[in-house]
């Protein structure tokens, strides 16, 4: 119930005069609903100070990260410019090609990659033929005016070391004057140099097997005939 404000006689809440003097009562005020502002702030995650976005981690150590990939990319770039000092390849027929320092050769693909040792010549390549022969060569600058003077030097090391020598020719490779060394070691083995000279370089063959057709046999003939440089 309510009061008129004029004569103070009670109406029901809803009247819109009073019943007594006639006074109108105002209208009663309707309240709009509240809607949720899409716009209101919304609550925001709060970060510890000991922890790091992934954005920040990446801003910090940018300088780290750019010298890494720097480095990355002049190790790709090293290795494609200059690649391996020796290259091999296969051929349709059955061989391949070795070739280093203007040198290229042919040999069996039947002859399996070998493992040796030898001090003097660091980078030099092993082969074993069919029969178990060790084929080792290796280029080095040449310290020698001629092919006579480099089968000079090789007979006199020879005989220091105990070796008898069976075989000291000159020959063509190439086109170009080449030694073929032979000897017979101390242990009944033998071991055959085959030396080339050209572009101011000493190519060397030196072929080590336990009989002498172990070291001239057609397969080892046939790459020695294959030798360009």
């Amino acid at each position: 119930m309510k009061k008129c404000p004029e004569c103070g006689n009670p109406s029901y809440d809803g009247a819109p005069v009073c019943g007594n003097c006639g006074f109108k009562f105002p209208k009663p005020k309707v309240k709009a609903p509240i809607k949720e502002d899409i716009f209101e702030n919304k609550p925001k995650l709060n970060i510890s100070s000991n922890e790091q976005s992934t954005i920040e981690i990446i801003k910090e150590n940018k300088i780290v990260i750019g010298a890494i990939l720097l480095i990355t990319l002049l190790v790709i770039g090293i290795i494609v410019v200059t690649g391996p000092n020796n290259q091999s390849s296969i051929n349709i027929n059955g061989t391949n090609t070795f070739s280093s320092a203007g040198l290229t050769f042919d040999y069996p693909s039947t002859w399996n990659d070998a493992n040796g040792t030898d001090e003097l010549h660091e980078n030099a390549v092993y082969y074993e033929d069919t029969n178990g022969t060790l084929i080792e060569y290796y280029n080095v600058t040449s310290e020698f005016s001629s092919i006579n003077q480099l089968n000079t030097e090789r007979v006199n090391s020879a005989l220091q070391n105990g070796a008898y020598i069976n075989t000291v020719q000159v020959m063509q490779i190439g086109g170009n004057d080449s030694s073929n060394v032979i000897l017979e070691n101390a242990d009944g083995t033998y071991t055959r140099y085959v030396s080339l000279m050209g572009n101011g370089m000493l190519y060397v063959f030196k072929i080590t097997g336990s009989s002498l057709d172990a070291v001239r046999t057609n397969e080892i003939e046939s790459v020695l005939k294959s030798v360009k440089y």
